[in-house]
C-alpha cells in the first residue's frame, strides 16, 4: 500500500528510542507507507523527549494503550552490537501484545523479487538482498550489507553495516554478523554466534561460538 502525496499512513509505534530507532522511522518515511505516532523506551529520562519529531511516550506498558487507540502496527527500534536477545524480546512482546510487525525496506535498498522476508524483517539503505534468499522474522539487513543468492537467514539475526554473506550462507537464528565481516559461500553460521567486524570467515562457526580474525577463529563461547 503506497499513501497519496499528504495522506497519512498505517499508524505504526516504534519499540526502542535510540539510534537504530532514528534510521528505520527514517526509512519508513522514505517508503512512504507508515505513520509513525510514537516511541517507548524503558529510560524514563527519554520520557516526554523528541527522535526526530516523534514523541517517546513512555515505557513498554503504553503498548497496550497504543493497541486500544487503533495502533495495531509497530516496529523494532533496537538494534544490538552482538547480542541480539534484547531486540528479540522486544520482538516477541509487541507479538503478544496484538501487533503486527511491519517490514521495512529502504527505498534505495536492492531487493530481488524472489527473496522472502519474514515478519518484521529490516532492509536498510542501500543494501542487497539477491536471488531465492529467505531472511526470517526481526532479522536485520543493515546499511550496506550484501546478502546473496539462496541465502537462508533464520529469525532474529543481524547482518550489520557493510557484512558480505556470499552465495548459499546459512545462518543460525540470532546469530550476529559483525561490521565488515564476509561469509564465504555455502558456509554455516550456527545459532547464537557471533562474527567479530571485519572477520573473514572460510570454514563452518558452531552454534553460541565468537569467532574473529582474517581468517576468522573462534575466540570463546557466547556464554563466556
Amino acid at each position: 500500500m503506497m499513501c497519496a502525496a499528504g495522506a497519512p499512513g498505517v499508524r505504526v509505534v516504534g519499540l526502542g528510542a535510540g539510534g537504530h530507532a532514528a534510521v528505520v522511522i527514517e526509512a519508513l518515511r522514505a517508503a512512504g507507507v507508515y505513520e509513525v505516532v510514537g516511541l517507548t523506551d524503558p529510560r524514563r529520562e527519554l520520557w516526554g523527549s523528541t527522535l526526530l519529531g516523534v514523541e517517546v511516550l513512555g515505557g513498554d506498558d503504553e503498548l497496550r494503550r497504543q493497541y486500544d487507540q487503533s495502533v495495531s502496527h509497530a516496529f523494532i527500534g533496537l538494534g544490538g552490537v552482538s547480542d541480539t536477545g534484547p531486540r528479540r524480546r522486544l520482538f516477541e512482546l509487541a507479538q503478544a501484545q496484538g501487533f503486527e510487525l511491519v517490514t521495512v525496506v529502504h527505498p534505495t535498498a536492492v531487493l530481488s523479487p524472489s527473496a522472502r522476508l519474514g515478519s518484521g524483517a529490516t532492509v536498510l539503505a542501500t543494501a542487497v538482498v539477491n536471488a531465492n534468499s529467505v531472511l526470517g522474522e526481526n532479522v536485520i539487513v543493515n546499511t550496506a550489507a550484501i546478502v546473496e543468492h539462496d541465502c537462508s537467514i533464520a529469525d532474529h539475526v543481524h547482518v550489520a553495516t557493510g557484512a558480505r554473506l556470499a552465495s548459499g550462507v546459512r545462518v543460525g537464528a540470532g546469530a550476529h554478523i559483525g561490521a565488515g565481516a564476509t561469509v564465504l559461500q555455502e558456509l554455516s553460521i550456527g545459532a547464537g554466534a557471533v562474527v567479530g567486524a571485519g572477520a573473514v570467515v572460510t570454514h563452518d562457526v558452531d552454534p553460541a561460538t565468537v569467532v574473529v580474525g582474517v581468517p576468522a577463529r573462534p575466540l570463546r563461547r557466547v556464554s563466556e
